[in-house]
């Protein structure tokens, strides 16, 4: 729910991640928790369920985000080499913008490590995975919790 605690952000469960979505319900990210090694395999997925119905806790979680769109790739004509070098440009700026706030923030977030993929949905979006290692207690109001302070900041200094 949006508004009741004053967050800007809702998370919702589904089939073992939570999806992150802003205030005008455009999806900004996905929490997937480390659940670790559960036992039996056949049971795994009725097993993190329960975990997540009963506010279990897990101690690490990975949360991907956009990083930012190249919008070079699968072009089928070509481009002006001005407007590839601007664009290349640009993101390396952007880059180099993560990774100093990563440098100043990541420690106040509980963030050990982050690794930059090609968006599924998109190869022209990069996303940034944020590795999480804190006590982190499972359902969708305990983690609104946990991440509404990174995301606000994330926010607040325009990376989301």
């Amino acid at each position: 729910m949006f508004g009741k605690d004053g967050s800007k952000w809702k998370i919702e469960y589904d089939d073992t991640i939570y999806k992150v979505y802003d205030r005008r319900g455009n999806l900004a990210g996905y929490l997937f928790p480390e659940y670790g090694d559960i036992e039996p395999k056949e049971k795994e997925d009725e097993i993190i369920g329960e975990l997540n119905k009963t506010h279990g806790q897990v101690n690490e979680a990975t949360l991907l985000l956009p990083m930012f769109k190249l919008g070079l790739l699968d072009n089928h004509e070509g481009m002006d080499l001005d407007y590839v070098i601007s664009s290349l440009e640009a993101s390396g700026d952007r880059a180099d913008a993560w990774k100093k706030w990563l440098h100043y923030n990541a420690k106040s977030f509980y963030i050990v490590g982050a690794a930059v993929h090609t968006a599924r949905e998109d190869r022209n979006m990069l996303s940034i995975a944020l590795g999480i290692k804190a006590t982190i207690m499972l359902g969708e109001k305990e983690i609104r919790g946990l991440l509404n302070p990174l995301l606000d900041k994330l926010q607040e200094d325009g990376f989301l």
